[in-house]
């Protein structure tokens, strides 16, 4: 298994995708950078105004600010698990590499298995120098974003950070023993968009208190909840459970309604449950 994980780990950090959401990444920061100095530049210039509205100002504002910065990054974490992933059983099953390793005296779990550990530590990796650029861009252009955040809060959300991409990867690896690449790329992304518009439904919902679009964006949540970790991720670094500025920076990257720690359960659940089905899938496959 370890092998795998490691020829794995080689492959990917190898591949033009990875290194595409690199350059991606950097420009991305260096963007995100830029425009959280512009809006710390205008920041001062309300500070005329009343010490209340200032406040208020500065906290919705620069709550948008810091979500905007993890829903984007966010995006580029999920591109890397399913582009990078998807295709790593099914592209070695058509062009007949998997059959070779097979014939090793090695059980076809490892292979699964080891193929999770080896993309799991390079988006751990990846995913980690990419919440530690996003907090520190916002530590200094954008602090009151950041005046409830605790150094435990700031662990916790690292942590759901990195269930976003090791979910998605354990999505793409199930189609990727039961689909051949493309039909697999398609319904992962199709998914994961799915989840996307499940997480605004349920947003919007929440803002104009629609229960019933509510409990679609809840429904969809428990097909796909890759959305459902950056609720999370956001009421964990932004306070949201207890500001009570929460409801007026809620807007299309803040949460109406926090997820509970059930849902994360349920999660990690999920994620277990689909690499088990697909160590499951790819034992009777025939190759």
């Amino acid at each position: 298994m370890f092998s795998i994980a490691r020829l794995t780990f080689q492959e990917a950090s190898k591949k033009r995708i990875f290194l595409l959401t690199l350059l991606l990444s950097a420009v991305f920061l260096g963007l995100y950078g830029a425009a959280l100095h512009l809006f710390a530049k205008e920041f001062v210039k309300i500070q005329s105004a009343p010490g209340g509205v200032q406040l208020i100002a500065r906290q919705v504002i620069g709550q948008q600010l810091l979500g905007a910065g993890l829903y984007f990054s966010s995006f580029l974490l999920a591109l890397l698990a399913l582009l990078a992933s998807v295709g790593s059983i099914a592209s070695e099953i058509e062009n007949g590499l998997l059959q070779a390793i097979v014939s090793k005296p090695i059980h076809r779990r490892e292979i699964v298995l080891g193929k999770f550990l080896g993309y799991g530590i390079l988006l751990t990796v990846y995913a980690l120098l990419l919440y530690g650029g996003i907090m520190l861009l916002n530590g200094h252009y954008n602090h009151p974003a950041l005046t409830t955040l605790t150094s435990g809060n700031l662990i916790a959300g690292a942590a759901v950070f990195l269930l976003q991409p090791l979910l998605l990867l354990a999505v793409a690896l199930l189609f990727s023993t039961l689909f051949r690449t493309l039909t697999a790329g398609i319904v992962s992304v199709l998914l994961y968009a799915l989840s996307v518009v499940g997480g605004f439904i349920e947003q919007i919902g929440g803002l104009i208190d629609r229960s019933d679009l509510v409990n679609t964006g809840i429904a969809v949540s428990l097909v796909i909840p890759s959305d459902t970790l950056f609720r999370k991720l956001m009421s964990i670094v932004a306070g949201s459970n207890s500001s009570p500025l929460a409801s007026l920076a809620a807007g299309p990257f803040g949460v109406t309604a926090p997820p509970s720690n059930l849902m994360l359960a349920y999660i990690i659940l999920y994620i277990v449950a689909s690499i088990w089905l697909a160590i499951r899938v790819f034992k009777k496959k025939e190759l």
